[in-house]
């Protein structure tokens, strides 16, 4: 008997080491169909994509039409006509939605290191992504996230560069229909009015 137990050892180990592979390339995320896309520069473009048999995504980065990085992310809270990613050279934000969190990823880059993240409207939870109206709005140094419920609005800056919060304000409980970012400021068009907002500190101008 002894003189198999070599054997039965080494077969054993490649039975498992075989079992392990077959379990890896059977749970290894796989990438799905394009959610969204963004072209944010001069050859370069994000690319939100779903995950099969899962509600997580990922966020892809390609330059010169070839996938630079590839990063899971839990679901992406944005639709087409929706975006919910900011981009600047040194770092891309993308608003996720999970387990009743309302949150913003900072990637870095040219490497997809996690740099940085931010719960929205924290005091509210648990929520969920708004079914209409802006989500992210950007002027590429920072992410203007809004984040709504039945009675309650709220926006909140995100620095791109580090991924944490900047300033947040409640809005109130009047519906926000569109937004923007232009040489004015942060704008919102709220019950019917526009409304305008300072990028730096989030008051009224």
């Amino acid at each position: 008997m002894k003189k198999y137990l070599g054997i039965i050892i080494v077969a054993s180990g490649a039975a498992i080491a075989g079992a392990m592979i077959w379990f890896m390339m059977h749970v290894r995320p796989r990438p799905g169909a394009v959610i969204d896309h963004f072209v944010v520069a001069p050859n370069t473009e994000i690319v939100i994509r779903a995950e099969q048999g899962s509600d997580r995504n990922f966020l892809e980065l390609h330059e010169s039409g070839q996938l630079k990085w590839q990063a899971l992310i839990p679901h992406y809270a944005g639709s087409p006509g929706r975006p919910a990613v900011a981009y600047s050279p040194t770092a891309i934000t993308v608003r996720v939605s999970r387990d009743g969190h309302a949150e913003v990823f900072a990637f870095a880059t040219n490497s997809a290191e996690k740099i940085g993240g931010y719960r929205i409207a924290a005091e509210h939870e648990p929520i969920t992504t708004h079914p209409d109206g802006p989500i992210t709005l950007t002027d590429h140094v920072r992410a203007y996230e809004l984040a709504a419920g039945s009675d309650w609005h709220q926006i909140a800056a995100v620095d791109l560069s580090t991924g944490k919060g900047v300033w947040k304000r409640e809005l109130g409980p009047a519906k926000i229909t569109d937004g923007g970012v232009d040489a004015s400021g942060v704008w919102l068009v709220q019950d019917g009015k526009r409304r305008l907002l300072d990028p730096a500190t989030g008051t009224d101008r």
